[in-house]
């Protein structure tokens, strides 16, 4: 995810990770953090992780969420190249 945030940066595009690892998000958050990953990472406070997390029962979920805030297209479940997000992303951006 981080190479596709470098590449896509000009194109307006941004990543955003929920880091989501059960009850121990902060060893989560430490280790994206060592990786060196450059976009934003959020910590779901409680009730986010009930509204939200709590519904997804496989990891990686991906969504692709326009300017306005709207989920544009369908869930992404499961690991995907940076190709394939890439072509996601772009036939969005249309």
């Amino acid at each position: 995810m981080q190479a596709l945030y470098e590449e896509m940066q000009d194109q307006e595009v941004n990543v955003v990770g929920i880091v989501a690892d059960g009850m121990n998000n902060e060893s989560a958050l430490k280790i994206v953090q060592r990786q060196g990953v450059e976009f934003t990472n959020i910590v779901p406070d409680q009730k986010f992780t009930y509204d939200f997390v709590s519904g997804i029962s496989v990891v990686p979920v991906t969504m692709l969420v326009n300017s306005k805030g709207e989920i544009v297209g369908n869930k992404i479940v499961g690991a995907r190249s940076k190709g394939e997000f890439k072509k996601l992303i772009e036939q969005h951006l249309k």
